[in-house]
């Protein structure tokens, strides 16, 4: 949540927040989640405790400490085997060449 505008929210059509309590921290951008939500965006909060930020979402997922790191190896994998691995996707490769040092990794 600190690097994109709020209003970018609108536009999504998956969001997940972690770490974060957009009612206590983000108090005047928090409607941007209701809104896109009202437009059929996905909304997922990963946190330990139920908080209010988790009112809004669709999915909440009690992840205890530690596994923050193991969920996200774990999406990344998913997308890593199905947009590159299983079928290469013109659009994610273009992005990957652009914005990412992925075809520097070993």
């Amino acid at each position: 949540t600190d690097v994109c505008e709020s209003a970018d929210w609108y536009n999504s059509k998956f969001i997940v927040s972690m770490a974060s309590n957009l009612n206590m921290t983000r108090t005047p951008d928090v409607h941007f989640i209701s809104e896109a939500r009202t437009e059929g965006t996905k909304f997922v909060v990963l946190s330990p405790d139920f908080r209010q930020v988790a009112k809004y979402c669709d999915e909440w997922i009690p992840i205890q400490a530690g596994q923050d790191t193991a969920l996200w190896m774990a999406a990344n994998h998913v997308i890593l085997k199905e947009y590159y691995i299983d079928r290469q996707v013109p659009y994610f490769i273009d992005y990957v060449k652009r914005y990412t040092d992925l075809p520097f990794l070993v």
